[in-house]
């Protein structure tokens, strides 16, 4: 069943669609559902966690 899934999401909305996590530790690989196509991260947690080290990234920057 999830093999027919999977197949049925390549063949409706392209093959592009199956990515990996932007974030370095995350080995998660995710089908993009978004209607624009450009779906960074498998979950809002590793979304959160890295907006979380960019901002940290850019404080240290300052200080």
């Amino acid at each position: 069943m999830f093999a027919v899934g999977t197949a049925q999401h390549l063949v409706g909305r392209g093959m592009h669609r199956p990515r990996r996590c932007a974030v370095a530790e995350c080995t998660t690989i995710f089908a993009d559902t978004s209607r624009t196509g450009r779906q960074r991260y498998c979950s809002q947690r590793c979304a959160n966690r890295d907006a979380v080290r960019r901002h940290r990234a850019r404080m240290a920057e300052d200080s």
